[in-house]
């Protein structure tokens, strides 16, 4: 592992659990910055270094530069909630429910709330997503895009929101559908939020969905230090059924999965043992699977031309296959045929 890489984990275990640490001798501090933010754990790490000592912490130019990063980070943040609460509000008015998926929510988990990056507004509207969609086109002329699998997509007070009516995307695998089905079993539990007419899913579901939409990312594509993090602060902050949620993974296929990131939130974060469950794991695994998330083996790329595009994206399917048995039931063939099928 890289300087710079060591140094970025041993901050985060800084500020997860307080631990010791020792940098490495010769650390590029503007890179471990930059990488921060693109880990998505840049306000996180900054916060870590308020907590070490002078001599080991970066020039002030750096810390200049990486605080400003994190006070816009702070305004987006209070910006995205304030959008959060308008849009549920707006829907109180006609009845309709909001579950928030993700975001927010999960950003209440973490030592400082406002230091979680923060992207699009996941929701479901409990059936009344078709009907939302036409009273906020009716209402504000906005612009409904429903050319996505599982959710429409439209942009409110500059934040973009996915109105989801499914909460993953059961065309491309068939084990996603079961997932599915059992996530939808568990919306009669929801928990309130500190924003009005807006819930929040319940433990169960979270801890279904949360590993099964970060396995599908981590498999197709990557993920980041920040979807780790959701994860392990989620299950630090909630009595998780693990009982449950064991027997599902054991029934969907991503035993594998579960393992190797409980591990990396141990070994690499600085998480204590304790909150997970003792499932036997690879520690080659581990080690690739986390080498792949601090720098990832396909890095992403885009392509106008279509042809190009689609020989790029079957390179990187091909490459991350190593992936697939760790999220997923289905044969590797069948997945891909599958996938085909569903873009037809």
């Amino acid at each position: 592992m890289e300087n710079n890489d060591f140094a970025l984990l041993n901050l985060i275990q800084l500020q997860v659990s307080g631990k010791t640490i020792k940098f490495p001798d010769a650390i590029a501090w503007k890179e471990v910055m930059n990488k921060s933010f693109k880990q998505g754990v840049g306000g996180l790490v900054l916060d870590a270094l308020e907590n070490v000592p002078e001599n080991l912490r970066p020039s002030k130019a750096i810390l200049m530069s990486w605080l400003g990063r994190v006070v816009a980070m702070e305004r987006l943040y209070e910006n995205n909630k304030s959008s959060i609460a308008h849009l549920a509000s707006f829907y109180q008015k006609y009845d309709i429910k909001m579950l928030l998926l993700k975001g927010y929510g999960l950003s209440l988990y973490w030592p400082q709330s406002h230091h979680r990056p923060v992207g699009d507004i996941d929701i479901y509207l409990f059936g009344k997503q078709a009907y939302a969609d036409n009273i906020i086109q009716k209402y504000f002329g906005i612009r409904i895009d429903n050319s996505h699998h599982k959710h429409s997509v439209f942009t409110f007070e500059n934040s973009m929101v996915e109105n989801h009516y499914s909460f993953l995307n059961v065309h491309a695998h068939r084990s996603t559908a079961a997932i599915e089905h059992i996530l939808l079993q568990e919306l009669t539990d929801t928990m309130d939020s500190d924003i009005s007419n807006v819930v929040f899913p319940s433990v169960r579901f979270n801890s279904l969905y949360l590993l099964r939409h970060s396995a599908e990312h981590f498999a197709s594509v990557d993920i980041n230090l920040r979807i780790v993090l959701d994860w392990a602060f989620f299950v630090k902050a909630n009595p998780v059924d693990w009982d449950w949620l064991l027997k599902k993974m054991e029934q969907v296929g991503m035993m594998n999965y579960l393992a190797v990131l409980n591990a990396i939130c141990v070994d690499y974060l600085g998480f204590d043992k304790s909150l997970f469950p003792d499932i036997p794991v690879e520690q080659a695994v581990v080690e690739r699977s986390m080498n792949d998330i601090l720098s990832p083996e396909v890095e992403t790329e885009s392509h106008d031309n279509l042809m190009v595009e689609v020989a790029f994206r079957f390179k990187r399917w091909w490459k991350n296959r190593w992936k697939h048995n760790m999220v997923f039931k289905e044969r590797l063939w069948q997945s891909l045929l599958t996938q085909v099928w569903s873009h037809l």
